[in-house]
Formats: C-alpha cells, structure tokens, sequence
C-alpha cells in the first residue's frame, strides 16, 4: 500500500493572503480533573506555529476548539487555553465565553490585522456532536452562524480530523479551506510510515478510549497493516474479561454490543497477533492474574518483560494511549517500560494522544520519538485508511473553491 499524494493535492496555509481566517484546532488536552489545570500543553504549543505564521501575515485571526465531551470532568470552558496559547504566541489572545453568540459574532467583526480571537468550547453547541455528510452539516447553527464572517477556513485539527462534525467537514463546505502547518506535517510524517510497509511493526494500543481502539485494531488487523498488537490500558480490560469470564473487568468499561463482537471476532481471527497482559498492578499495588482481577491500574512485570521481547524485534512502533493510570506514578511503570523500549530497538517511532504526549515528556523521552502526533485515534485511522472525513471536506472545499 502507497499513501496518495495527499499532501501536494491539498490546499496549503499560503493560498490565504487576505480577510478574515477561521481555524479549527485541536487543543483537547488532559485537564486536572480536581482543580481544572491543564497537565500538559504539548497540543497548544504545536497549534501557536499555525496562527503565529496567520499573524505574522497580518490576518485577523479567529481559533475555534474544543475540551472534552459534555458530562466528562474534562468538559470546560477554554479560558485557560486562551492563555496558555498567549503565552507560546508570546501576545494577548483575546477570548471570549460564547461560540455564536451576538457577543461572540459581534468581537469577530471587530477583530483587525494580526490579533488573534478565541471563542469558548465548540462543544458547549450541541451540534458540534452530530456526525453526517459535509452538506447537512453546513446547514447547522454553528455553521451558519460563523461562516458568513470569514474568507477562510483553516483545518488544523488532525487530531479531530477522523470526525464528520460541523466543524471539520461542515465549514469546508461553505469557504475556501486548506491545511494548517500541524495538518500537513502529520499527513507527510505518516505517509513515511505508510510507505514503509512490508517491515516488522507493532502496534501498543492502551487508553480509555475503548470502541474507538478496538474498531481501528480490527481494521488494522484486517488489512494486515500490523504484525503484532501488545493492548493495555482499559482496552485490555475487554479483552481479558472476554477470555477469561471476568465480568468485574467491565465494571468501568463502557461499550455496546457492537463493540464486544468486534472484540471477539479480534479474538477470533487474529488471536495469534494480539498479545494480552499476562499480570496486572491492582488499585492496592498487589499483582495479580488477569483472570482474578477486580481492576487493572497497570500492566505487570511479566507483561512488562512480555511486551519488551516483541519491540526488541521490531522496525516500526507505533504507541496509542498509555497502558496504565499514568497520572499515578505508582501505575506509571509498564508505560514508561515499554516506551523506553519503543526508543531503544524501533527504527521509527510514532505515539499520538493527549496522555501519551504527556506521558513521554514525564519520562524524557519525547525527542528521541520520530514523530509525536497530535492525534491520538486519528493517526491510527489515519494509517488503516488516509481519507479521513477532515481530509475528504478538505479536497471537496477544493473542487469547490480552489479550482
């Protein structure tokens, strides 16, 4: 499999030379769920290339985000964001509590040449959450409300680029888009992987984010884009209750039934590609078999040693989400083990996702990574298939505009 030439076909950050600019971002970063601090700005720092070369263009500038999903601790408003960004742009950003408020539309219309204007969370909109076609989604409030004020519309979110939402796809469809510097170098450093086919690669699939992970692995899987799989995190915790009865895994393990015959069909048809953890670190620091467990805060030593063995072997590594409650620095070994070892043996390197960012800048290891993508799931559909929805609304905005 050759990645298509993404990059060269897609409109770039240069074709927006006058008017007032639009970008959807990604700053969705692990929030401190006690005090409402942001434990790691990695996502921010990236984002601020992006509008400091707009500013720098002299462009009035208006960034649109979001943090988190409603009910979630994580699901707060972006004033906080707006200074942390003000900090790395080295001004003030402006930002404002309101998406498409008059308050908000009104700050927009007064925005002139090189300032930078910040609206609260997109997904205080509850359309922001609805998933179609770039059409439907472009008759939507959010869509309607915003598009009417700017020339253009910059897509710099690759971390939410696997989303059909009003945001990624909606506005593409009603102004002249293109990529943002985040957005481009991620589809040329993971077209580098994608074109390396044919070597060893393992996939470390861990985190809280379990129906999304499990789909992509059994994507992946399926197309034989991967020789091994090593899971932990609560995506493990499926996966073991599944293979050993152990019901009390799923106790904070939310997923439908379409997820669980995934899981077993991974079980199924790849079961000598996927590799489970052997031992788990439990809430009180005991270790445990997977069979026994009530939670699993961490792999164990043995599936430390495990996992270890396979990346001694291996060409690509690529690491979604971490395999513990990394917060916690007792539940933070496994994770800090195995990527060392991602470090130590793998000619290419790729991790993805708030906590794994945050996780290897933790451990020092995050500049011997050969490519720390801002999204966590979207590099990984990215990889099982490159069109993602933000990268079509982007090419159909081209038809649309551009040509």
């Amino acid at each position: 499999m050759s990645l298509p030439s993404l990059p060269s076909s897609l409109p770039t950050i240069n074709l927006c030379s006058k008017g007032r600019v639009l970008v959807r971002v990604d700053m969705n970063v692990p929030i401190n769920r006690d005090s409402g601090e942001i434990l790691d700005e990695y996502r921010i720092e990236a984002h601020s290339r992006t509008i400091r070369y707009l500013v720098d263009s002299d462009l009035p500038v208006v960034v649109i985000t979001h943090q988190g999903r409603p009910g979630d601790p994580e699901f707060v408003s972006l004033e906080t964001h707006a200074k942390a960004l003000s900090k790395y742009l080295g001004m003030d950003v402006r930002f404002i509590d309101d998406v498409i408020g008059p308050r908000a539309r009104e700050e927009i219309s007064k925005l002139r040449p090189g300032e930078v204007l910040m609206l609260d969370n997109l997904r205080f909109i509850s359309e922001e959450v609805i998933e179609g076609e770039p059409q439907k989604l472009a008759n939507t409030y959010l869509v309607r409300k915003l598009a009417p004020l700017f020339n253009y519309f910059i897509l710099d979110a690759f971390a939410t680029a696997h989303r059909s939402q009003p945001s990624i796809v909606g506005f593409p469809y009603v102004l002249p888009s293109c990529m943002g510097l985040i957005m481009e170098n991620e589809v040329n450093a993971l077209g580098k992987v994608l074109n390396m086919r044919g070597v060893s690669t393992v996939l470390i699939a861990g985190g809280a984010k379990v129906p999304e992970t499990v789909k992509t692995i059994k994507t992946l899987l399926s197309k034989n884009l991967v020789n091994k799989v090593l899971i932990g995190g609560l995506v493990s915790q499926l996966f073991l209750a599944l293979r050993y009865g152990n019901n009390k895994l799923l106790s904070n393990v939310k997923v439908d039934q379409n997820v669980m015959n995934d899981a077993m069909d991974i079980m199924k048809l790849f079961s000598d590609k996927v590799v489970l953890p052997m031992d788990a670190v439990q809430a009180d620091g005991k270790v445990i078999e997977p069979s026994n467990a009530q939670s699993m805060l961490d792999i164990g030593p043995a599936t430390i040693d495990l996992f270890i063995n396979y990346l001694e072997t291996t060409d690509i590594a690529i690491m979604t989400g971490p395999l513990g409650l990394v917060e916690v620095d007792q539940f933070a070994v496994g994770t800090k083990d195995v990527m060392k070892a991602m470090v130590d043996n793998a000619q290419f390197t790729v991790i993805g996702g708030g906590h794994t960012i945050m996780s290897a800048k933790r451990f020092g290891l995050i500049n011997r990574i050969s490519h720390v993508s801002t999204g966590g799931r979207a590099f990984i559909q990215f990889l099982a298939d490159p069109y993602l929805p933000g990268i079509k609304a982007l090419e159909l905005s081209k038809s649309r505009f551009w040509v």
